[in-house]
């Protein structure tokens, strides 16, 4: 693959012209190393949309041998996430906040675990004696909740003052949501990645912030979608959920595997 980018150089005459770059680029390689030039590797293999449809496409041949799992785990991970969040914001405890996040430290990893699945699954399909068996990687998806959910605390903490009692300048709510939107952009390979690469929370999400560099907005496009789709698989009295939420696993792993094809995970 040669690069189509154009580079400004003097000829003999002392006039600037354009000239094809032409330099031999690698297969993965995502910007060219002399002029810059990016290649189509972020409007295609690592395109959020482009995984998407891929997915979708090898996914809905096969989508009905997902409902038995699907079924499953929504009645026991995604139940007791909901069932987290209304007794944690209802009023059976006095500081809501703290409660709610120590029931999603418990439940959100149960949610996690298919992450781990072995790459067979994503290839054929997910099974309940799957789930159990990859059971033993509860710790490290607990781990990695604790951390997510340290780094929205101390988010809550500087950004509106939270068991401070002082004054926050309301400027800094809007820097809560960017910084909440920008950190779920940077963790969304790192509960695979930590599996497949047999490496702690904390190291996977470094790895993850650094894999990220050039395709973090892709990163953020592909989790506000997985959010939308499973919103509206709930609208469809929740039946489209046995769709979506496989559907959501894939499209997670697809674009682990891609950013992995780039080799973009350097430890």
């Amino acid at each position: 693959m040669k690069c189509k980018g154009k580079i400004k150089e003097k000829n003999r005459f002392g006039k600037v012209i354009k000239r094809t770059c032409g330099e031999k680029l690698s297969e993965h390689a995502i910007f060219c190393h002399v002029c810059g030039e990016p290649t189509n590797a972020l409007s295609a293999p690592l395109s959020s949309k482009a995984n998407w449809k891929e997915t979708w496409i090898e996914f809905k041949g096969r989508k009905s041998k997902f409902y038995p799992f699907a079924i499953f785990i929504i009645l026991t991970a995604f139940l007791l996430v909901g069932l987290s969040v209304y007794f944690g914001s209802g009023h059976f405890f006095d500081n809501n906040y703290l409660f709610i996040n120590l029931f999603l430290l418990i439940t959100v990893p149960l949610v996690l675990i298919p992450l781990s699945f072995k790459k067979e699954s994503y290839l054929n399909y997910f099974t309940i004696k799957s789930y159990f068996a990859n059971f033993k990687y509860y710790p490290k998806f607990f781990l990695f909740t604790l951390i997510n959910i340290f780094y929205f605390f101390l988010l809550k903490i500087i950004c509106t003052g939270y068991l401070l009692n002082i004054a926050i300048d309301p400027v800094l709510h809007i820097v809560r949501l960017v910084m909440v939107l920008y950190w779920i952009a940077i963790v969304v390979p790192a509960p695979v990645l930590m599996i497949r690469k047999s490496i702690n929370p904390i190291k996977a999400i470094i790895v993850s912030y650094k894999a990220g560099k050039e395709t973090r907005w892709q990163q953020f496009f592909l989790a506000i979608r997985i959010v939308l789709v499973n919103i509206l698989g709930a609208a469809i009295v929740g039946l489209g959920l046995l769709v979506t939420i496989p559907l959501s696993y894939l499209q997670l792993e697809k674009y682990y595997s891609k950013m992995e094809e780039y080799k973009l995970f350097v430890k």
